[in-house]
């Protein structure tokens, strides 16, 4: 009884596990304000107090409506896990609610780390490096100062850790006449691997667009796109392994030149990712064999020798050792010889009493008539 409930409790353990499991590496990149709930790296109300040093800067000194602009994030000084796991956020606000750049009204055309998020996630190799993030941006539709807080989430010594920088201030003005201008675009932040592509930029008031890409930090290549009905269209070439590139837009006319920040792209790669279903089937499959092994050992270890075997090879063993068993021969007992009398009239002449009592037996034997 006791091992029926063991083995079902095990099996309910097994099979309750649930398919999602914390997250100790982070859970990716995403638009998430400075509150997440716990869902990012740390939990502002349960995070401890951090070290890091913020340092906030952009490419230029302000933005006109709708026009672009880069913000980098630098973190260094900070305490480090095991992983080297950093979480850098760009933020309007910190209210905890509604924080996100894109609340504010700007558009994020990259994160930096291939993708279109104001959260993203990357390793430090040692805290005096810090790590480097910068936002490729449209500003909003609308002039005014803006505010901008960069944030990091972060593990060290055994706990996860927050800071939130204070206020950094961008002007956007009115968009100069004439000035070319990039309408408000979903950017291209990841493509498969062995196509080339083609993208159509929305620029406005250009007489000349460009195309420039790098790989890693490599030397810049420019396509010229060439103009259609309402975008310019630049085919950017294929990759052909797993590289590090990125690419902005050159735009300009008479007047002006304009360039977007730097967009990074990241590969399409087909990741491994487990069944559930049948991890828990392996799971199950190494209970009931473990469970097999140790009551085998413990049936082993625990019975007698005789008890190890079934009744019937017991039975057919005892048979054996009793056939095996030699028998003691019987021995006959060896008829006394009788008492002699000294005057007994057999008795030859002349013998002495120790003749007769010695040799006596035998002559009576040889001379039964009683012979002298």
């Amino acid at each position: 009884m006791r091992r029926t409930l063991l083995l079902v409790t095990l099996l309910l353990l097994v099979l309750c596990v649930p398919p999602l499991s914390a997250n100790p590496g982070g859970t990716g990149d995403g638009n998430r304000d400075a509150a997440c709930g716990g869902s990012c790296h740390g939990d502002p109300g349960l995070s401890e107090p951090s070290s890091a040093v913020l340092t906030f800067s952009t490419d230029r000194d302000s933005a006109y409506v709708g026009g672009p602009i880069s913000v980098t994030i630098t973190v260094t000084e900070m305490e480090l896990s095991s992983r080297g796991l950093v979480g850098v956020f760009l933020l309007s606000d910190t209210h905890g609610v509604a924080d996100t750049p894109q609340d504010a009204g700007w558009t994020i055309l990259s994160n930096g780390e291939g993708g279109a998020t104001n959260y993203a996630e990357t390793h430090a190799l040692d805290a005096e490096s810090g790590v480097t993030m910068t936002w490729s941006l449209l500003a909003p539709s609308s002039e005014g100062t803006y505010d901008f807080y960069a944030a990091v989430h972060h593990g060290g010594d055994g706990a996860a850790r927050m800071k939130i920088s204070d206020a950094n201030n961008v002007t956007v003005g009115p968009v100069p006449d004439n000035l070319p201008q990039m309408l408000p675009w979903d950017a291209m932040t990841s493509r498969s691997l062995g196509e080339p592509t083609d993208l159509s930029m929305p620029v406005v008031n250009a007489t000349a667009v460009a195309l420039e890409y790098r790989i890693g930090e490599g030397p810049i290549a420019t396509i010229e796109a060439t103009q259609g009905a309402d975008t310019w269209v630049a085919t950017l070439p294929a990759a052909l392994s797993d590289i590090s590139l990125s690419y902005r837009v050159v735009m300009s006319n008479d007047e002006f030149t304009e360039t977007t920040g730097w967009i990074a792209v990241s590969n399409e790669i087909e990741e491994y990712s487990a069944d559930i279903f049948a991890v828990r089937l392996q799971s199950m499959a190494l209970l009931f064999a473990s469970l097999a092994l140790c009551i085998s050992i413990q049936r082993r270890m625990s019975r007698s020798p005789q008890k190890s075997l079934g009744e019937p090879e017991a039975a057919l063993i005892s048979a054996d050792q009793t056939s095996m068993v030699v028998p003691t021969p019987s021995v006959e007992p060896v008829a006394m010889a009788p008492s002699l009398a000294l005057d007994d009239p057999r008795r030859p002449v002349g013998w002495t009493d120790e003749q007769w009592l010695h040799y006596g037996p035998d002559h009576i034997a040889q001379n039964p008539g009683g012979g002298f």
